[in-house]
């Protein structure tokens, strides 16, 4: 029973990676395009009094997909009511009967609502500048489109065997324009009471637009299209290898910072969820919001952590929480009961832990928190290292950050280095990478080891990991 529901839940985790991959949306885009150049055809060779099977053959197997691909979001969606609040339209343009009515198969054009919404994302995978400047220009273009191109077919269906001055599709296109952007019907007047009602709507339309760009209700409009077509699509419960930061204080916002400056790194989305305060959105106000999701809850409690998603997120960083005046012993018992929960929820995520007293360090080993930071010892460690030396505070300064010089990365045991020395490792990688092979990283029996500078003649095995220094991540 219990093997059957995992599998179950395999099988939905891989079909939402599969609908939500960058290659499906773009495939999505592509045939949604050719649905409505389809349906033009259909328009324009129906009203010609010519076939058009061929035509319902090709629109009938797309449909068969959209068909397919809308049940499959409906199966692994984990609330239903956002779905049908986010797809309804796309549910509307993709039902079969809708090809008995004439005018109703024109609904399958709004399905161009759809691929401005998965272009956007996947121009705010490129560059988010890119996305968060051309999200909203995207959003108006595709609705005034969407008004030429419905209301223009629609009048050539209806209009073109009654009224001389619309009998072509041009024309029609071309009066649906005009009609949208002087607020009447400019070109000539509809014949057919169906083709008034669709004046009416393009001139209400039209009103509308003018009013968009005039900014009389942009305050209203721009809002709500711009939450239409937010690239970041994805509410925080589906989120997928996401980073979850639990609580806050002073150095939080140079944690992220440093995360979002890592090349690997800059295009995970980070939830923050701090206890009823606005602290972290407005202390991280400066940097690209299109990637930060803040949520002002208590992230001790199961639900919570099960609402950002902590089940899929792969890393999670527990900082000593700082909104709300406590005790050191309180907040690093909120930190050890939030660990404890973490990694119930999900053992395989990577966790890393501030503590403000070494003497709870027991208790996250024990939960299998991977590291365990001491803030006030490693400062410590630090003044102590720059008094012996009487400097070397730049150098520490300059490995501990992503956004100069020297970093310190961990890469896998290449395969063909495997039962060879340390040292001619080293020499390798200086030479070829210009990194420094400053310690290597095993596992032995469930703990993990590190040997920093470890002696010359020691043999690597498949286990290791290689820490290493260097200006980029060396390629082995």
């Amino acid at each position: 029973m219990i093997e059957g529901v995992r599998n179950v839940l395999r099988i939905k985790g891989a079909i939402d990676r599969f609908i939500h991959a960058p290659q499906t949306e773009i495939a999505l885009v592509t045939l949604i395009l050719i649905s409505v150049v389809l349906v033009v055809f259909e328009v324009v060779l129906e009203t010609r009094g010519l076939t058009t099977r061929w035509v319902n053959h090709i629109q009938a197997g797309l449909t068969s997909i959209f068909i397919l691909e809308l049940s499959c979001r409906y199966w692994v969606a984990r609330k239903k009511r956002r779905f049908w609040r986010n797809y309804w339209l796309d549910v509307l343009a993709v039902m079969p009967m809708i090809t008995a009515f004439r005018l109703l198969r024109l609904l399958r054009i709004l399905r161009l609502l759809r691929a401005g919404i998965l272009l956007n994302r996947s121009l705010g995978r490129l560059s988010s500048a890119i996305a968060t400047s051309l999200g909203l220009q995207i959003g108006v273009f595709m609705v005034i489109g969407l008004i030429v191109l419905t209301s223009g077919l629609a009048t050539y269906l209806f209009e073109a065997p009654h009224n001389p001055s619309l009998n072509s599709l041009r024309d029609s296109m071309w009066w649906s324009f005009l009609s949208l952007v002087a607020g009447e019907p400019v070109g000539g007047d509809p014949q057919t009471d169906i083709g008034r009602v669709i004046a009416l709507v393009v001139m209400m339309g039209g009103l509308t637009t003018f009013a968009v760009f005039t900014g009389v209700v942009s305050a209203v409009m721009m809002r709500k299209l711009e939450t239409f077509m937010d690239f970041k699509a994805l509410e925080i419960d589906e989120l997928r290898d996401h980073i979850v930061i639990c609580g806050w204080n002073r150095g939080g916002h140079l944690i992220v910072e440093e995360l979002l400056a890592d090349g690997a790194m800059n295009r995970c989305a980070v939830v923050i969820v701090a206890e009823a305060t606005d602290e972290p959105s407005q202390a991280l106000s400066h940097l690209n919001q299109s990637q930060l999701y803040f949520y002002p809850e208590d992230y001790t409690k199961i639900d919570i952590l099960e609402t950002i998603g902590i089940n899929y997120a792969s890393r999670a960083i527990l900082l000593a929480d700082a909104t709300h005046p406590r005790t050191d012993q309180d907040r690093d018992a909120r930190t050890v009961l939030a660990a404890l929960t973490i990694e119930k929820l999900n053992p395989s995520i990577y966790t890393c832990a501030q503590l403000l007293d070494r003497r709870n360090d027991v208790q996250l080993k024990l939960a299998g928190v991977d590291d365990v930071i001491v803030t006030e010892e490693v400062s410590s460690h630090l003044i102590a290292t720059s008094a012996r030396n009487q400097g070397s505070v730049e150098a520490l300064a300059e490995l501990l950050t992503v956004q100069s010089g020297n970093q310190i990365y961990e890469v896998p045991m290449p395969p063909t280095w495997v039962g060879k020395e340390y040292w001619a490792l080293a020499q390798h990688l200086k030479q070829q990478s210009d990194a420094l092979l400053l310690a290597i990283e095993s596992i032995k029996q469930g703990e993990r080891i590190t040997q920093v500078n470890p002696p010359a003649s020691l043999i690597l095995s498949i286990e290791d990991r290689l820490v290493v220094i260097a200006q980029q991540v060396p390629r082995l």
